[in-house]
């Protein structure tokens, strides 16, 4: 398989050009560092699997993406340390064949693409951490972890939602202990790496 990867991290690129190319069932790789030239590379270079990272200056992979699919047969994967569900849902929507995170190990990395590449197999994360965890939240949890992520004080949650902050204060400590999580804070993080509360899309 010839292997594009689309991502602005030099490091990145080199590690995995290094890896890849000691398997047998990869032919080619190549890495691309500038996203401008996506669509001119992917038509001269054809590979047979377009990695694209998501975050990439004023690039968004997602949109990148759907521009390839439209235009070429190339099969494409996300690679991305954001690993959030409504980055999966919309990679499944424009019809990605899967998506990975840049946490995997190598060889479940090479594993994963040689199903794809060779089974036609779409390849994305299990949902059962995600949905059972979301399913916990109330509705108005959310809705501060929401705010939260957005960087809002406390004080200024229960302005905007016409609560003491006494009961903001208990909620923080519920969704605490529905994620098992220490703080506010690490809350949010761990929200924002499962899906649970949106992030702006670059």
């Amino acid at each position: 398989m010839k292997i594009l990867l689309v991502d602005d991290h030099y490091l990145i690129g080199k590690s995995l050009e290094l890896t890849l190319n000691k398997y047998e069932s990869v032919k080619d790789f190549k890495h691309l560092i500038d996203p401008s030239l996506t669509l001119e590379t992917v038509q001269t270079y054809q590979p047979s699997i377009v990695l694209m990272d998501i975050h990439m200056g004023d690039y968004n992979g997602l949109e990148l993406a759907e521009q390839l699919i439209k235009n070429f047969s190339s099969k494409i994967i996300f690679l991305s340390g954001f690993n959030l569900m409504e980055y999966h849902e919309r990679a499944q929507a424009i019809g990605a064949y899967g998506f990975f995170s840049k946490n995997l190990p190598i060889e479940q990395l090479m594993t994963q693409l040689e199903k794809v590449h060779f089974d036609n197999a779409f390849v994305f994360p299990k949902k059962n951490e995600q949905e059972r965890l979301y399913r916990s939240l109330s509705p108005r949890e959310k809705e501060i972890l929401q705010l939260l992520a957005q960087g809002i004080k406390q004080t200024a949650i229960a302005d905007e939602l016409a609560i003491s902050d006494r009961t903001v204060r208990n909620h923080i400590y519920g969704i605490n202990e529905k994620l098992e999580t220490t703080s506010a804070l690490t809350s949010v993080v761990k929200a924002i790496e499962l899906g649970i509360v949106r992030v702006k899309l670059q």
